[in-house]
């Protein structure tokens, strides 16, 4: 078969296994192939023609060959590296809710295509194996990040070392490709360093392929995020930077907002159980009498969109205010910000972070992802990186994690370290119907948008009947935030199609059909039972 075809035919097939996840995004996978194969050629630093005939094969397009060569150059120079897709985000989603086995399938076959895009031109050199290798793994560590297991040797790029010969190097790497005989022939056309063009093409390598304006989900290029909405997406591509956030307000208006925030009876009331305990505390300590050894380290537990982060800013804000902690910051991060791809190297990614946190809070969601498995030598390499922090700095930093509760519970279990400091667990309930329809009032009125009442009746028995119909991957707030945010597209669409004059009223109200709308597309995500 014509390797172009073949490279075309691998595509097909992929595209197939990924309808479910690009019904709203169809543009989104071949943009993030294009620019892959972008970074794999421009590592190899040279340009063939065959590059600019396998874009075409990929996308329907003829591209010039300067055009394909400032793409490469602006792949490396500029910011090409496209964050994790929203189609693997919503993949690895419903792979953790249902077990459907399509991550693995489809990194697998993202390997084959790369490997058979890296070479289209007839080699495939160490330095392009790397760039795959690097592209597989941060698919790979975002999917572990998100409590889904993927084995190692699924995306396993093979080194390339003296005694491995290069058909055998070939063979190990196409090793999913059913037919090996279309690399047999070797590119025709000319061959030029991509280095030496930098000075002259640097005032235009903006994007000749339009690339870089694909919608991908993470925006930063690296592990990200265990898929997270539109509402509160994390930057994943490249492992995105830490989240830190400093609260200066006092004790009185931290404990006012969160005495404001809708439901969480039972938080608020052990957080102040918690404050009042730590002033008398420290009332007994400033007059000399005994006071008991306190661990301030806390696990929050509960389902996805509960309120956990909220709370948790708020708990490091009430720290510093209450003397616990010298600065009182922040710091937001999961697996994917903590464990690197190499031995080694965790521990330092893992101690930068931290140092990050000392003098506040850092915050581990879904903490369970941390470890997959006895045999993750880079999670326990992390964990053990943590746990040592938070001895030898027991005056400057607190951890708090969070996650799914019964997975947190084996976690804290698993580990006697983890066991023995923290023994403070807060359950974050799932709202009800009632509070829902709150989070979506407070959403209306904070962003000056006002439902008419047949709408919120709609919302609220629609809400009431998503509670009702649960499971632990119900998205809660975060569910309520996407339908907001669906409901104001909804209503600019509207608007945009009427004739006339647009009034300040019509700006502010939301129809029935809004919210009609916003319902159907965000219903069921989030309900389906655990089997």
């Amino acid at each position: 078969m014509d390797k172009f075809k073949q490279l075309s035919s691998e595509r097909e097939t992929l595209r197939s296994m990924l309808t479910p996840y690009l019904k709203d995004h169809p543009e989104e996978f071949d943009h993030y192939v294009q620019t892959v194969l972008l970074r794999i050629w421009a590592a190899n630093g040279r340009y063939s023609d065959d590059y600019a005939k396998a874009i075409e094969a990929l996308s329907g397009k003829t591209r010039t060959a300067d055009e394909i060569l400032k793409a490469m150059i602006g792949g490396v120079d500029g910011n090409g590296t496209p964050g994790i897709p929203r189609f693997f985000s919503e993949m690895v989603d419903v792979d953790f809710a249902e077990s459907t086995g399509d991550t693995k399938k489809f990194i697998g076959g993202i390997k084959s295509l790369l490997v058979g895009g890296a070479y289209i031109n007839g080699d495939f050199t160490v330095e392009e194996s790397s760039a795959l290798s690097e592209e597989i793994k941060r698919l790979m560590t975002f999917a572990i990040s998100k409590g889904v297991k993927v084995d190692y040797a699924t995306g396993r790029i093979k080194e390339k070392t003296t005694d491995l010969k290069e058909d055998s190097y070939r063979q190990e790497n196409l090793s999913q490709i059913d037919d090996l005989t279309f690399f047999d022939a070797l590119a025709e056309g000319f061959l030029r360093p991509v280095h030496a063009k930098r000075e002259e093409l640097a005032d235009t390598l903006s994007d000749p392929l339009g690339l870089a304006s694909s919608p991908f989900s993470g925006g930063t290029g690296g592990s990200g995020g265990p898929g997270k909405n539109a509402a509160d997406q994390t930057s994943q591509a490249q492992q995105a930077e830490p989240e830190v956030t400093t609260d200066e307000r006092t004790m009185e208006e931290l404990m006012a907002e969160l005495d404001g925030l809708v439901g969480l009876a039972s938080i608020k009331k052990d957080i102040h159980s918690l404050m009042n305990f730590i002033q008398i505390t420290k009332l007994r300590q400033e007059r000399g009498l005994n006071v008991p050894t306190i661990s301030y380290h806390l696990v929050f537990t509960g389902n996805p969109g509960t309120g956990k982060t909220t709370v948790a800013r708020l708990v490091a804000g009430l720290y510093h205010r209450i003397g616990i902690l010298p600065k009182g910051q922040l710091v937001e991060v999961d697996r994917g910000q903590l464990v690197a791809g190499y031995t080694g190297q965790t521990a330092i990614k893992t101690m930068d972070v931290i140092n990050r946190a000392m003098g506040g809070v850092l915050f581990i969601d879904e903490a369970y992802a941390l470890v997959n498995d006895d045999q993750d030598s880079f999670g326990k390499e992390a964990v053990e990186t943590i746990l040592k922090a938070m001895e030898d700095h027991r005056d400057e930093l607190v951890v708090i994690v969070a996650g799914y509760t019964e997975l947190m519970h084996k976690f804290i279990e698993s580990n006697p370290g983890f066991k023995s400091r923290f023994s403070k667990f807060f359950e974050f309930p799932d709202y009800t119907g009632e509070e829902l329809m709150q989070i979506f009032d407070r959403f209306c009125e904070s962003n000056g948008y006002s439902p008419e009442d047949e709408a919120k009746e709609y919302l609220s028995k629609s809400l009431q009947e998503m509670y009702e119909a649960r499971s632990r991957h119900f998205g809660n707030g975060r569910t309520v935030r996407n339908i907001f945010e669906k409901a104001i597209h909804a209503q600019a669409d509207r608007l945009t199609k009427n004739e006339g004059d647009v009034s300040d009223t019509d700006l502010q109200k939301l129809t029935t059909s809004d919210i009609r709308e916003a319902v159907e597309a965000e219903k069921g995500k989030f309900q389906e039972t655990d089997s």
